[in-house]
Formats: structure tokens, C-alpha cells, sequence
């Protein structure tokens, strides 16, 4: 019997673990938002989360810029997806246009959504609670799929069916990101076993069109 599989490609995402040398400058800012609230800029109408405080990242994101810039390479290398988007007549350069902190409080949740851009990311700062408690104490306890605390991923199969690929978003995973196609569809859930904030850093990549000259 001569046979063989033949998987059908999909974009997926890339996932490291970042250095406390590179989030000394987000964790700075964070820290300043936190320390006063009522001063920073807040990013919520411009987001679906149903997060009391979001806020934009200001003194921070060249910084971002860099730590992503030979990541956005490998993600092109391993899936091919910025060389596929063939819509502009010319090449230009990705930038990133906006990026935020989320202070997650127990209950809240991101619905399912996708970001605006090319590229999105997600990097998990602070994580106040385990999986196996959330497991435990949570309302999904006895269920056959508990989602409690968890990062998901919402996209469809090569026969159109919705698949999810769930992360276990907890303490282990402080310091890691995920760079994944702002159209691909993901959720966060809410947790239940800690009074602290989940904190998050997320950012769209977009296309930057090159200014016209004065003299044009």
C-alpha cells in the first residue's frame, strides 16, 4: 500500500520568551500608569475588551519596535504571510501603530476579535493565578472543556469548520508573546481565583506609506 498525507498549510504564530533586559522599558511605564491611573491616556474606545482599564503606551513603543523587528522576519520566513499581501503597488515599511497595557481585573474577559493591521502581538506581564486552580474553583469546574483564565485562538480548518487553540495563559507563561495576523480571531477569559491584575501588553503592525516631499 503506496500512500501519503498531505497537510494543508495554515498561518499560524510565533512564541518566545522575552528577557527582563527587554521589558525593563515596558514594565517602567506600566508601573508609572499604575501608580496613577487618572494620568494616563486611556485606549478603551479604540478595543472591544470589557476591561475597565486599558491604557496607550507611550514612552515605550520604539522600544517595542525594536524587540519585535527580528521576530516580524521569522514570522515572514516560517508562514510567508506579509510576502502574500499583495495589495500596494510599491513595498512599505511595517510600523507599529498603536500598542496598549491591559489591567485585567477577575471577571472581566476579551470577547472573541480581531485587530486592525497586519501583525498583532500579545506579551503576558503579569499572570496573578495557576491553571490548576482556575480548573478547580472556577464556575467551569465540572466542565468538559474549562476555560477559565485562558487565551484562545478562534480560526477555521481546511473544511470551514471553527477550531480553537487554547493557551494556558498562567503564571508560567509571564514573559512570553505570541505575534500572530491581526485578522486571526482570539478571546481571553476571565479568571476567578485571584484579587490582582492580569497584566498585558498588546500592538497592531501596520503599513507606513512614505510621506510625499513638500515640493511635490
Amino acid at each position: 500500500m503506496n500512500s501519503k498525507t498531505l497537510q494543508f498549510p495554515n498561518v499560524g504564530v510565533i512564541t518566545a520568551v522575552l528577557s527582563e533586559e527587554d521589558l525593563a522599558p515596558l514594565k517602567e511605564e506600566i508601573l508609572e500608569i499604575q501608580n496613577n491611573f487618572n494620568l494616563a491616556k486611556k485606549h478603551n474606545q479604540k478595543l472591544v475588551g470589557n476591561i475597565k482599564k486599558e491604557f496607550e503606551l507611550i514612552k515605550s513603543k520604539e522600544h517595542i519596535k525594536k524587540i519585535f523587528e527580528p521576530y516580524i522576519w521569522e514570522f515572514d520566513n516560517s508562514f510567508g504571510y506579509l510576502s502574500s499581501i499583495a495589495t500596494l503597488t510599491s513595498d512599505c515599511l511595517l510600523t507599529l501603530d498603536s500598542a496598549w497595557v491591559n489591567f485585567q481585573e477577575k471577571h472581566e474577559f476579551n470577547p472573541s476579535h480581531n485587530h486592525s493591521g497586519i501583525l498583532s502581538f500579545v506579551i503576558w506581564i503579569e499572570i496573578p493565578y495557576k491553571m490548576e486552580d482556575e480548573n478547580m474553583y472556577s464556575p467551569g469546574a465540572e466542565s468538559s472543556n474549562p476555560l477559565a483564565g485562558k487565551f484562545t485562538f478562534h480560526y477555521t480548518n481546511s473544511l470551514g469548520k471553527i477550531c480553537h487553540q487554547d493557551i494556558d495563559a498562567d503564571t508560567s507563561m509571564e514573559n512570553h508573546f505570541f505575534l500572530f495576523p491581526a485578522e486571526l480571531n482570539h478571546s481571553v477569559a476571565p479568571f476567578y481565583t485571584s484579587d490582582k491584575y492580569r497584566i498585558s501588553v498588546s500592538g497592531n503592525y501596520k503599513f507606513q506609506v512614505p510621506e510625499k516631499n513638500k515640493d511635490e
